[in-house]
């Protein structure tokens, strides 16, 4: 499933795209670090859910440095995004349960 964004300005710098995604690429997997060593001192499964999490958005971020047009949007792309996401909600509400 292959669709455009709408109403998107063409890309004005695109070096400067490339640096911004890149910047947040590298953010993203040393977030991603952080929670990993959190998780590997208290072993709470929220940690390791916000690890994943920040390890998928630098994934995705990454694939789309790649891309000859990064304004392209794919399915799957939001379908593993929301995998994450969905993994954060499951750890916040088994948190709550548990009340640990």
């Amino acid at each position: 499933m292959r669709l455009y964004l709408q109403n998107l300005a063409p890309i004005g710098h695109p070096r400067l795209d490339l640096f911004l995604l890149g910047y947040i690429v590298a953010v993203s997997a040393v977030t991603a670090l952080f929670f990993l060593r959190f998780w590997k001192e208290t072993r709470d499964f929220l940690f390791l859910a916000f690890a994943v999490f920040f390890l998928v958005s630098a994934a995705v971020r990454a694939h789309g440095v790649t891309r000859a047009n990064p304004n392209l949007v794919i399915g799957w792309l939001y379908l593993l995004r929301l995998l994450a996401v969905g993994l954060i909600v499951a750890a916040i509400v088994r948190k709550n349960i548990r009340g640990t």
